[in-house]
C-alpha cells in the first residue's frame, strides 16, 4: 500500500486535537506518552491513512542523535567498586568518565551508588524510588551476580548488568567479549613467538569470570592444532605455598608465557626466580590502556557508552522489570602492548 501523501502527523494531531509533538512521540513509543493516548494516536493514524516515511524517519533519528537533548531524568550506576581505594577507583574510572559523558549528551544525569552490595539493595531501592529513577546499571566485578541476593522491586526498573558473570542469565547485559578477548590474547602471544602458553590465575577469579581463560584456551587449541597442552594452574591465593606450586608448574611444563587476570601475578612469577618479561612473558585478560601491563584492553569506553545508550532505550521504550529473554551485547577488545610480554619492546 502506498503512503497517502495527503495525511501527515499534523493531520492526525488536528483530528485528535493534540499537538504534533505528542503524535510524533506516541508513534515512537516514547514513555512520556500514556498507553491510552498512544493507542488513540495509532488508531487515528490508521483510520486517516497515515503511513510512516522511512527516509524522513531516518533523517529525524539522525537529527535527534546529534542534537543535545534537554534534561530527561536520572539513571543509577550501582557498582561494588570502593572508589575510596585507589586500586578499585582506577578500573572504575575507565568506565565512569565515558558513562557520564554519554548520559549527559542524551539528557540524563548519572547517580552513582559506590561500594554497593546485595545487602544494601533495600536501602538503594528506597533511594531509587525517592529520586524517581527508572534506569539502573548494576556493575559488579568482585563476585558472580546472583539475582536472588538483590532484594529490589524489579518491576519498577529498567535494568542492565555489566561485570562479572551472572550465575543465571537474568538481566540484559553489556560486557567485554571475555572469551573472544582471551582467544585474541593467546593468538597474539603465539604471533609474538611464544610456543608454551599457560594459564595461571586463582580459582575464585576464574569462577567469577565464568572460566573465561580456560574456555578460551580450549578454543585457541582447536584453532591451532598441535599447540602444547599445558594444564591451567588455578591457585587458592597468591601466598608462599602458591609460589612454590607455580615454580613447579613453570619448570615442569617449560612455560614461556603466562595468561592471567590476577593483580599481583607479576610479583608472584618473579618470586619464583623468573624475570618478567625476560624469562617469562605475562599478558592479562584486562589491562589499563594507560598502564605498562601487556594484554587486552577491554574497551571500557565503548562498554560504558553502549551500556548507557541501552538503559536509556529501555527506559524510553518502557521495558521495565526482568526481561523474558535477556539481551547480551558483547564488545570486542584490542591488544595493548605494554612491557610485560617479551618482543613487545622489540616490535
Amino acid at each position: 500500500m502506498k503512503r497517502n501523501p495527503a495525511c501527515t502527523m499534523r493531520d492526525v494531531a488536528a483530528h485528535l486535537g493534540i499537538s504534533h509533538a505528542t503524535v510524533s512521540r506516541a508513534l515512537r513509543n516514547d514513555p512520556r506518552i500514556t498507553a491510552a493516548v498512544r493507542l488513540s494516536v495509532v488508531k487515528a493514524a490508521n483510520k486517516l491513512g497515515y503511513k510512516r516515511d522511512p527516509k524522513m524517519a531516518a533523517l529525524m533519528s539522525q537529527v535527534r542523535a546529534t542534537k543535545q537533548r534537554a534534561f530527561q531524568g536520572t539513571l543509577a550506576w550501582v557498582t561494588d567498586h570502593d572508589i575510596t581505594i585507589p586500586e578499585e577507583r582506577a578500573p572504575h574510572d575507565l568506565y565512569w568518565e565515558f558513562a557520564v559523558k554519554r548520559a549527559n549528551e542524551l539528557g540524563y544525569k548519572l547517580e552513582r551508588f559506590a561500594n554497593a552490595h546485595p545487602s544494601d539493595s533495600a536501602r538503594i531501592g528506597r533511594r531509587l524510588v525517592a529520586l524517581g529513577i527508572q534506569g539502573v546499571i548494576i556493575q559488579q566485578f568482585k563476585a558472580p551476580f546472583h539475582l536472588p541476593d538483590w532484594k529490589l522491586d524489579w518491576k519498577r526498573f529498567a535494568l542492565l548488568h555489566n561485570g562479572s558473570c551472572q550465575t543465571t542469565l537474568s538481566l540484559d547485559s553489556v560486557d567485554a567479549d571475555d572469551i573472544g578477548n582471551c582467544v585474541q590474547l593467546f593468538e597474539k602471544l603465539k604471533l609474538l613467538g611464544h610456543q608454551r602458553i599457560g594459564i595461571c590465575t586463582t580459582k575464585e577469579i576464574e569462577l567469577a569470570t565464568n572460566y573465561g581463560l580456560c574456555i578460551a584456551r580450549e578454543r585457541f587449541a582447536l584453532r591451532n592444532p598441535g599447540v602444547p597442552d599445558i594444564p591451567p594452574l588455578l591457585l587458592p591465593d597468591l601466598g608462599a605455598t602458591s609460589t612454590k606450586t607455580a615454580a613447579t608448574w613453570l619448570r615442569t611444563h617449560r612455560v614461556d608465557a603466562v595468561a592471567s587476570q590476577v593483580r599481583g601475578m607479576k610479583e608472584l612469577l618473579e618470586s619464583t626466580g623468573r624475570r618478567v618479561p625476560q624469562d617469562v612473558s605475562l599478558a592479562y585478560q584486562g589491562v589499563n590502556p594507560k598502564g605498562t601491563n601487556s594484554g587486552m584492553w577491554q574497551r571500557e569506553d565503548i562498554i560504558a557508552t553502549v551500556a548507557v545508550e541501552s538503559i536509556i532505550a529501555s527506559v524510553e521504550q518502557g521495558r521495565l522489570g526482568l526481561p523474558a529473554s535477556p539481551r547480551i551485547t558483547m564488545i570486542q577488545g584490542s591488544w595493548h602492548p605494554g612491557k610485560t610480554a617479551r618482543h613487545d619492546m622489540e616490535d
